[in-house]
């Protein structure tokens, strides 16, 4: 379940612009850098930007607005990323953050929000879901060669449910999209970031990775995605 949207003033509407150096500084001005030190109140501050933030946002971002260094929202972030009493989580997607509902209280939130049933997924959707998770950026092509049945339905499915979505495309013949997760897939798998997916094990005594390489492979297709023949 992921945080409900909140009315964000108008003057907070403004497109950000990011701040940072490859260093990590920050390249406002001097006199801009106003924030607070690190510490409880800077980590208070961030919070708050996060909980009026209207999307997810860079780190450049919020040191924007917080008028400090990108290497001290980072350092606040990890704070607030230890913390396992409140009733949020710091999620991270692509290089951005955002607050979410702690994935412990999913069942209390949908009562209050009156979600009397959680819409599932089907397994085909879920299987889909799980090639794209693990396998992404991926074409379709490659989630068929996986699956060995056309997915143009599911993958429709997956991306009006706002769990997936076209991040590029592949430089090849015929340029096919390329498919990743969204930050609801964070959300509604209660996951803090793509790195908290879980091992994906063995199936028939080999490791599950190397089995959905192979079959990509096996369909004309490299390992690494790059795909060999026509989209």
């Amino acid at each position: 379940m992921g945080q409900r949207q909140r009315p964000i003033p108008a003057a907070m509407t403004t497109e950000f612009r990011p701040n940072g150096d490859e260093n990590g500084q920050s390249a406002l001005p001097l006199e801009v850098l106003d924030g607070p030190p690190p510490g409880p109140e800077l980590e208070a501050l961030i919070e708050a930007l996060l909980l009026v933030a209207p999307q997810p946002v860079t780190t450049e971002e919020l040191a924007r607005g917080a008028g400090v260094h990108v290497a001290h929202v980072e350092a606040a972030l990890a704070a607030l990323e230890a913390t396992s009493d409140r009733g949020w989580v710091i999620q991270r997607h692509r290089g951005t953050v955002q607050l979410a509902s702690a994935p412990r209280f999913a069942g209390h939130i949908r009562r209050f929000l009156g979600l009397d049933r959680e819409a599932r997924l089907s397994a085909a959707a879920l299987e889909t879901l799980a090639i794209i998770a693990y396998q992404q950026p991926v074409t379709r092509a490659e989630i068929e060669a996986v699956r060995g049945v056309d997915c143009a339905g599911v993958l429709a499915t997956l991306h009006g449910r706002g769990l997936i979505e076209a991040t590029g495309r592949l430089p090849t013949v015929g340029n096919p999209i390329q498919y990743g997760t969204t930050p609801d897939f964070l959300r509604h798998f209660g996951l803090s970031s793509l790195d908290a997916l879980p091992p994906l094990g063995e199936v028939e005594g080999r490791d599950a990775r190397v089995v959905l390489d192979a079959a990509v492979a096996a369909a004309g297709l490299d390992p690494e995605g790059a795909e060999r023949g026509s989209p």
